[in-house]
Parts: C-alpha cells; sequence; structure tokens
C-alpha cells in the first residue's frame, strides 16, 4: 500500500459497499474495540435507516413549512452571510459526493486514490453537508436537529456494520486500513487525491440524480422565497 493509504470496495448482490481507511490509535491504546460486534437492533437499524431518516426527514419538513411557515433563505444571495453558509454547505457537500461517485470502481479491489485516501466514508460527508446546507436555507431547525442528532446515529451505526463486515473479510489488511485515514474528517493531504475519478464511473453509480435532485430543491426554496417574501 502506497503510503498506508487504502480503500476497500467490495461488490455483493445487493450493491458495491466501499469505506476508505482509518487514522487511528492503535487498539491497544484502548481508543476502539478490536471487533465490533453489531447487536440484533443494531443490524435493524443498519437495515432501516433509509425509511426511518427518509418518514422523519419529510414529517418535520412539512412541519417546518406548513406550521411554524418561516420565510427562507434566498439561495441566490450574495450578501446574506446565512445563505452563503447553507449554499456553500450544499454546493461543497455536492462535489464531495460526485467526486466520490467518480472514483468508486465496483469490483474488488484495493484502491488509494480520491478522497477515499482521506477519509473512509466520503460519500456520508457529502451527504451530511448538503442536509445541513438545505437546513439553512430552509431555516429548518427542528430538521436541522433530526440530521445533527438521530439521523447521525443511524449512519454512525451503519458505518460500524460495515466495517465490522470489512474487517471479517479482510482481516491481514484491516489493521493498516484504520490506521491510515479517519473515519469522517481528514488530517492529511496526499498526492494520491489527484487520481482516479472518473465520468464513467460517476454516471454508472447515478450521481446525476443527486445532481439534479439538487438543482430542484434550490429553485423550490427560490420559488418559496420569492412567494413568502411578494406577499
Amino acid at each position: 500500500m502506497r503510503g498506508g493509504y487504502a480503500n476497500f470496495i467490495v461488490h455483493n448482490r445487493k450493491g458495491t459497499l466501499l469505506i476508505s481507511t482509518a487514522h487511528i490509535k492503535p487498539k491497544n491504546w484502548g481508543s476502539e474495540p478490536a471487533a465490533f460486534q453489531p447487536s440484533a437492533i443494531h443490524q435493524w437499524l443498519a437495515r432501516r435507516r433509509i425509511t426511518i431518516s427518509l418518514v422523519g426527514f419529510t414529517t418535520l419538513v412539512l412541519f417546518n413549512v406548513f406550521v411554524m411557515q418561516p420565510i427562507p433563505r434566498n439561495p441566490l444571495a450574495i450578501t446574506s452571510l446565512g445563505s452563503l453558509a447553507g449554499s456553500g454547505l450544499l454546493w461543497i457537500g455536492l462535489a464531495v459526493r460526485s467526486w466520490s461517485a467518480g472514483t468508486l470502481n465496483k469490483t474488488r479491489e484495493l484502491t488509494m486514490v480520491g478522497p477515499y485516501s482521506l477519509v473512509r466514508n466520503p460519500l456520508y460527508v457529502g451527504s451530511f453537508m448538503m442536509m445541513m446546507g438545505f437546513c439553512i436555507l430552509c431555516r429548518d431547525w427542528p430538521t436541522m436537529l433530526f440530521v445533527a442528532g438521530p439521523m447521525s446515529y443511524l449512519y454512525w451505526k451503519q458505518v460500524r456494520f460495515e466495517e465490522d463486515k470489512l474487517s471479517r473479510m479482510f482481516p491481514v489488511q484491516w489493521d493498516d486500513y484504520i490506521q491510515s485515514t479517519p473515519r469522517f474528517v481528514p488530517v492529511r493531504l496526499n498526492r494520491a487525491v489527484l487520481g482516479g475519478w472518473s465520468l464513467f464511473e460517476w454516471q454508472r453509480n447515478r450521481e446525476h440524480q443527486a445532481v439534479v435532485a439538487s438543482l430542484l430543491g434550490v429553485l423550490g426554496i427560490w420559488a418559496w422565497f420569492v412567494l413568502r417574501t411578494s406577499t
């Protein structure tokens, strides 16, 4: 492994599971157990995280729109710090997702390039940034708390569940894997970040759907802003 950076890409019948390397203390420091054994409730939450997230997220968004009825921020404004913060998180998060999806190669191999040489879960990082950006633009504080709390907990359990699988599939490489790159926050740059992106992989992983959804979401927030401020 060049520079100690590695990513595992696993393809199975249910899809592709991709997690890159980690930067943590050695096991004998007591920072993390040698093997995470997910309980039944953890596995249940991991399998149903998308359904739970969608139900909770949609319910809170509808509550914010029809009950709290805030005036959203203008996503096109460049003089408002709130609008800049929300739009910045949204577009940077989308860029991280697109970078990650274009680097993801659905085969059994060890990769050491792109965002997966920096953090193990760049797709989750990008998605979290996008959700927080949308919440800021919508002034949707209940949903922001839901994203920062319950949703983060659900996806944390999913990450641990996936890493447990990989630790058993790659027992020899796993120690080096978890000592190289953090889960979510990068701590160093390297040359590997410059390579590996492919438009073919980006299209094959259907990341264009996230781009279209984001554009429609921003357009909807702008229309909502115009409607609320013109009446």
